[in-house]
């Protein structure tokens, strides 16, 4: 039988997980914390995907439990999940895996330790909704989307339209709906969610990029710079070959425009081996090999960390590299794409570009490049964005009326959250 562990009692995980290196205690101080110490169960395939909101939950007061296929426990005890990717199930497998929810959900006795159910999946979604009147269903993909990606099925399959009309029983059964983006509101709005319990909360960021520091004296010796160099960084091209062609020659003839006004400016590529053949091959046929450099994929992180402009064009909006550079403090030159302006809506720490368009993306890439104030002033402006927006304190205290909300339709239930109990001491005088 699994085992529910009170994060909260575990004062020291909780100091230190309150003592993130990268966040100011001026930043802190900004955060409120929650008003009810919340005892809420994160039922969730992976405790790697929910580990930096929970932490940030017990930051603001409140009592997250996590509960896995693979065990239940406080956060230190998936530390190594967190690395590790999730297989995705099989939608033929799909009511098997929600069985196996209602199991664990029924041996965890969540019904009577939880105020809450946070569901982050659809088969714990699925099971929690058939058992309890207070559930939380956070959607971050249509569970058909995430079948077809895994090339389990196409999206217009019979079987992924039942499961389509299955995750639509959950959302409208839950109550309240979470989504992490505009397009997730306005596709739960479509598929009958009321607008009342539906709330837009982002994804927290993950306390180690905004505690990353540059390593300019490496970057310069792998792509082979100057101190005067700027770097442009592609964080990923296309895998199909007709695709990767294609972005490609866009970016060389981005390249080509902006090394005029500038020989000091390098173009980098993240891409595997294969890929990487097809990058110096076009740049060689560009007349550009000095000008670009392509790194294994294995250096994202110094790359992210250190590049003076990172450019995220449409196709990669799905990849989370905006908010990542954006977190990193590093200028973001993006897509002017509805993706990113659900990171900063107003393009704070960013400088948006036309999608597809040569010149614009050349001259905003030229004017960076001969401005090194304005790209350090653009990256502290994203970096505190984050802080402000998406740190995982920010984002843990936003969940409070949410579940103020689900809490108050539990069924059989007191609706009002229990008063804390005021006990007198006495003193001796």
């Amino acid at each position: 039988m699994p085992l529910l562990v009170d994060l909260n009692k575990k004062s020291a995980t909780r100091q230190a997980l309150s003592a993130h290196q990268g966040v100011t205690t001026e930043a802190r101080h900004r955060n409120k914390p929650a008003r009810y110490p919340w005892k809420v169960l994160h039922a969730c395939e992976s405790a790697g995907e929910i580990l930096a909101l929970v932490e940030g939950q017990i930051v603001s007061g409140m009592r997250p439990f996590l509960l896995t296929p693979a065990g239940s426990g406080v956060a230190a005890a998936f530390s190594k999940q967190a690395k590790e990717a999730t297989a995705p199930i099989s939608l033929l497998k799909t009511w098997s895996h929600v069985r196996e929810w209602r199991r664990l959900l029924h041996e965890s006795a969540a019904e009577t330790s939880a105020e809450i159910i946070h569901a982050h999946s659809f088969a714990s979604g699925m099971a929690a909704v058939r058992g309890s009147s207070s559930v939380v269903y956070q959607l971050r993909r249509a569970v058909e989307k995430i079948a077809a990606a895994a090339g389990h099925c196409s999206e217009n399959s019979w079987l992924a339209h039942s499961f389509r009309v299955a995750e639509q029983f959950v959302l409208t059964r839950a109550a309240a709906v979470i989504v992490n983006h505009h397009c997730g509101r306005l596709e739960c709005l479509e598929r009958g969610v009321r607008a009342e319990n539906l709330f837009l909360i982002p994804n927290p960021v993950d306390p180690a990029l905004l505690d990353s520091v540059p390593d300019r004296e490496w970057l310069e010796q792998a792509a082979g710079g100057a101190p005067e160099t700027t770097f442009f960084l592609i964080p990923a091209v296309p895998h199909a070959s007709w695709e990767l062609r294609d972005a490609v020659l866009r970016w060389m003839r981005v390249l080509s425009i902006v090394a005029r006004g500038s020989s000091a400016v390098k173009f980098l590529f993240l891409a595997d081996s294969k890929s990487a053949d097809t990058v110096n091959e076009l740049a060689s046929a560009c007349n550009l090999s000095d000008s670009v450099r392509v790194l294994p994929a294995a250096m994202r992180n110094k790359a992210m960390a250190t590049a003076d402009v990172v450019i995220c064009g449409r196709e990669h909006a799905a990849e989370g590299f905006a908010i990542e550079a954006l977190a990193r403090g590093r200028a973001l030159l993006a897509a002017d794409a509805e993706e990113h302006r659900d990171i900063s809506a107003d393009g704070r720490g960013c400088l948006w570009f036309r999608s597809g368009d040569v010149a614009d993306i050349a001259q905003r890439s030229h004017f960076l490049a001969g401005n090194a104030q304005f790209r350090q002033a653009l990256g502290m402006a994203g970096r505190e964005h984050c802080l402000a927006t998406r740190s995982a304190e920010v984002v843990a205290s936003q969940h409070d009326a949410v579940y103020r909300l689900a809490f108050s339709r539990r069924k059989g239930r007191e609706t009002s959250p229990p008063r804390a109990q005021l006990i007198p001491l006495q003193v001796g005088g």
